[in-house]
């Protein structure tokens, strides 16, 4: 028989890149405020447990943080963020405030428990040549990983694109491993995509794709980051790359997940698709 009726829902918002700077052919940086009034209005009229932010809230200068996080403030739901690229398009001596500015820890990685089900946050700028200051040790190992990248012609070898490192790595399996024994499904965000193959992904993406096939229990991985979108399904995981909001002058997207015992739906927004994502 058919559940008519989610064990809760949550709100995704994508890639709102806000700044105070003129559009280009695509992107409408000052129209991201206004979008999110609107994604913010309708979202408060549903019973959302919570809302993911799949990252890249501003797209440049620190102060775009102020603007929009005043925004976000009308939410009803707790938001959830994680950290994209565009976050850390700021003045070097306000890179390591970042995390911290838009609530999370130093670490940025992170997992909590809801209704049963786990839902891990992954840092995809932890390795990055934009995250660290130009000559520190972090910014030269990435540096090393990208030019082997480019080496072996991978079409994620790009600057804007990151990487998960070897500590949240390990995390990750753990917090798979915790949840298989407390029997929870889980769900994973992220802002870089990880499958189909891309030139957005992740550039350890197949590492982590690997890692979230070896438990049973893994139902999605969410993402932004490509702002056309995109998703494939590998292995009963649903990989879904939500589009981003700063595109297009007057057309919004965001969504809704209803979370049902067999199966998400996607109820999409705008520009967002709807989308049934059958649990295995």
């Amino acid at each position: 028989m058919i559940t008519k009726t989610p064990s809760f829902s949550f709100g995704v918002i994508a890639d709102v890149q806000y700044c105070d700077c003129p559009p280009t052919e695509v992107r409408f940086y000052r129209k991201s405020t206004d979008k999110l009034q609107e994604c913010l209005t309708t979202l408060n009229q549903q019973d959302l447990a919570f809302t993911l932010d799949v990252g890249d809230l501003i797209d440049r200068d620190f102060s775009s943080f102020d603007t929009i996080l005043k925004e976000y403030q009308k939410a009803n739901a707790r938001i959830y963020r994680t950290l994209g690229n565009h976050d850390y398009s700021v003045a070097p001596e306000h890179l390591s405030e970042v995390p911290n500015q838009i609530g999370l820890n130093s670490a940025g990685y992170y997992d909590f428990v809801y209704l049963g089900w786990r839902f891990i946050v992954l840092n995809g700028t932890e390795v990055s040549t934009y995250a660290h200051p130009a000559g520190s040790k972090a910014y030269g190992a990435a540096e090393q990983v990208l030019e082997k990248l480019e080496q072996d012609g991978l079409p994620q070898a790009k600057p804007w694109n990151a990487g998960v490192g070897s500590q949240q790595l390990n995390w990750l399996q753990d917090r798979l491993q915790s949840a298989q024994s407390a029997q929870q499904k889980v769900i994973v965000m992220g802002h870089y995509p990880l499958y189909p193959e891309d030139p957005h992904n992740l550039w350890n993406a197949d590492e982590v794709v690997d890692i979230l096939e070896q438990t049973d229990n893994v139902v999605a991985y969410l993402n932004g980051h490509n702002h056309a979108g995109n998703y494939g399904q590998k292995n009963g995981i649903h990989f879904l790359n939500f589009k981003g909001m700063v595109d297009t002058p007057d057309q919004n997207t965001f969504a809704t997940v209803h979370v049902y015992s067999d199966r998400l739906e996607v109820e999409g927004f705008g520009r967002e698709d709807s989308r049934e994502l059958s649990i295995r």
